[in-house]
């Protein structure tokens, strides 16, 4: 999967005919508004109203979308806040339909071997409020990696590489997520939405698991294909001469250090 540092979605705004009515706002949160359209909008809060998601926005004054046009409210990881419950908008279905209400995905597969030690035992879940909790979601990466058999260290330096433990992050070649998965490679390991972070991760580490045994546990050629994929790593008969790839290997090995 060859791509650069992921980056947060950024398009050229849109017009919206869409309801805006203006009101004094007490001290908030400030986050990001993930739009479908590709527009972000900095908020400082939000709330449901029916069908609508009616966005707080920080210069103050309030716009209502419909549900199905919020991707995400994402925390800015620069502001200091308390926590609040729920802040993630549920994505669409790939068929365009809302997915509001719908539960989190639970990942309730075991090992190949199905063998599971005791704290393996049950679902991988992860609450909505910890989407964008750090720790959470290095927890969830390392009960994960337990249960596919997969370095966890491994598999924390791949995430903190790939998008610094952004649920949401998008690279500027199509890369989703916290292990950042193409397209295609989501597909390939049936992950239905890419910016679950169980999905995700689930997804990410078997098509580590499946890198390490291609190169037999040799963890730098298992990076290289990572970032750049197995038929350049097979056609160079090593790492490929790419410097983003050369570097990747490097800044995940660095991080797989400390």
């Amino acid at each position: 999967m060859r791509r650069r540092a992921a980056v947060p979605v950024r398009f050229r705004w849109a017009v919206l005919a869409l309801p805006v009515v203006t009101a004094a706002l007490p001290d908030a949160f400030a986050d990001v508004a993930l739009l479908r359209n590709g527009r972000s909008l900095a908020v400082t809060d939000f709330r449901r109203d029916g069908d609508r998601i009616v966005l707080m926005m920080e210069g103050g004054g309030q716009i209502a979308l419909l549900q199905d046009q919020v991707v995400a409210i994402r925390r800015d990881e620069t502001t200091d806040r308390t926590p609040r419950p729920a802040p993630v908008v549920p994505p669409a279905s790939p068929d365009g339909t809302s997915m509001a209400g719908a539960p989190e995905p639970v990942l309730d597969s075991g090992p190949p071997d199905g063998a599971k030690g005791p704290e393996e035992d049950g679902p991988i879940e992860i609450g909505p409020g910890e989407v964008f909790d750090r720790q959470a979601l290095r927890d969830l990466a390392a009960r994960i990696a337990r249960r596919h058999r997969v370095d966890e260290a491994l598999v924390l330096a791949v995430i903190e590489v790939e998008s610094r433990y952004d649920a949401f992050a998008v690279s500027p070649r199509g890369a989703m997520g916290l292990m950042q998965l193409m397209p295609q490679t989501a597909a390939r390991f049936a992950v239905g939405n890419a910016f679950n972070p169980v999905e995700n991760l689930d997804g990410g580490v078997r098509y580590l698991k499946e890198l390490l045994e291609r190169y037999s546990g040799q963890v730098r050629l298992a990076l290289a294909a990572y970032n750049a994929g197995e038929q350049a790593v097979d056609r160079f008969g090593g790492i490929p001469p790419f410097r983003e790839t050369e570097q990747y290997v490097v800044r995940v090995t660095r991080a797989l250090s400390r």
